[in-house]
């Protein structure tokens, strides 16, 4: 597979230099040149697999390399991810089932494998390995009778959200992806208002990985709504500390699947402690600003379906 940048997509790059590289000298971030697409059969095929290989295919067919499942075994253990169901047909992933007992130390381990090193993941890599594990996820969602799911994420850098998104213009049944901010919220008043504080300064909470005012992937997903001149223009915006609006035909895509909650910090608080004496399931900050922000978004919306 090759890859583009956001901001060229006439030069071709190979994958060893998006293993190692976070941008391209433009500046651009990379992303595939001819996306993959998963067909049905093709889902289906993998849901049969192993947790552990379903995420090797993955990240085979996204940089050439020949893992099996089990060098994801030895590398991230047998079962890296573990779901938990809830009330209310909620299902939550739990990543951090790993000797660090961490989501970096899942991440870091599986760019290892993909590296040879044990450097911090590239940009492009962070997400190769979030797609991988959506995938990894699904089947065994498929498994349990489940054939698509909204997904509730934490904003932060966007590389969650951005990762969703690619993995449902893959093909895979991703229904409406809710994007999860506390109070550095910029991008609920982008998808809400169309206007973006590129001068936003960030707000320090108790959930780290939220904490980001202009979210550096939030650029894969303006290209992906309206190409490189898009990109152009948000960036300007970007330049001069401007309030970025994009056009009516931007904005409704950005919109298409896409929904933002917000959750402040004082009522995380209360969630986790909720959440454990009415389920028995002991969320971390990041899960907890997810879960409430799905149930802002069924509160308002009224869709309830599995997530």
């Amino acid at each position: 597979m090759l890859y583009v940048t956001t901001r060229n997509n006439r030069d071709a790059f190979t994958p060893n230099r998006v293993l190692h590289e976070n941008r391209c000298p433009d500046g651009g971030l990379y992303l595939p040149f001819h996306p993959p697409h998963f067909a049905q059969q093709d889902l289906e095929a993998l849901a049969e697999k192993p947790f552990n290989h379903r995420v090797a295919e993955v990240l085979n067919l996204l940089f050439r390399t020949k893992l099996t499942g089990w060098d994801i075994d030895f590398a991230a253990g047998r079962q890296p991810v573990r779901l938990t169901t809830l009330r209310h047909r909620i299902h939550v992933a739990q990543t951090w089932y790993n000797p660090e007992w961490s989501y970096e130390s899942l991440q870091n381990r599986l760019t290892g494998l993909l590296c040879e090193m044990t450097a911090e993941p590239t940009d492009w890599v962070a997400i190769a390995v979030r797609i991988a594990v959506l995938f990894g996820i699904y089947g065994e969602l498929r498994n349990m009778g489940i054939g698509s799911a909204d997904i509730a994420l934490v904003t932060g850098d966007f590389s969650a959200p951005i990762s969703a998104w690619y993995a449902r213009q893959w093909g895979l049944p991703v229904g409406n992806i809710i994007c999860c901010c506390n109070e550095n919220k910029n991008l609920w008043e982008l998808i809400c208002y169309g206007q973006l504080r590129t001068d936003a300064i960030t707000i320090q909470t108790d959930v780290p990985e939220a904490d980001v005012a202009i979210p550096t992937g939030l650029e894969r997903l303006i290209y992906g709504c309206g190409g490189a001149a898009e990109v152009e223009r948000y960036l300007d915006a970007c330049r001069c500390g401007r309030m970025y609006c994009p056009g009516d035909a931007v904005l409704s895509k950005l919109r298409k699947g896409l929904n933002v909650s917000v959750v402040s910090n004082s009522r995380l608080e209360r969630v986790v402690p909720n959440v454990y004496r009415t389920h028995g399931c002991l969320m971390s900050s990041g899960t907890a600003l997810a879960y409430a922000g799905l149930l802002d978004y069924r509160a308002q919306t009224g869709v309830a379906g599995d997530a």
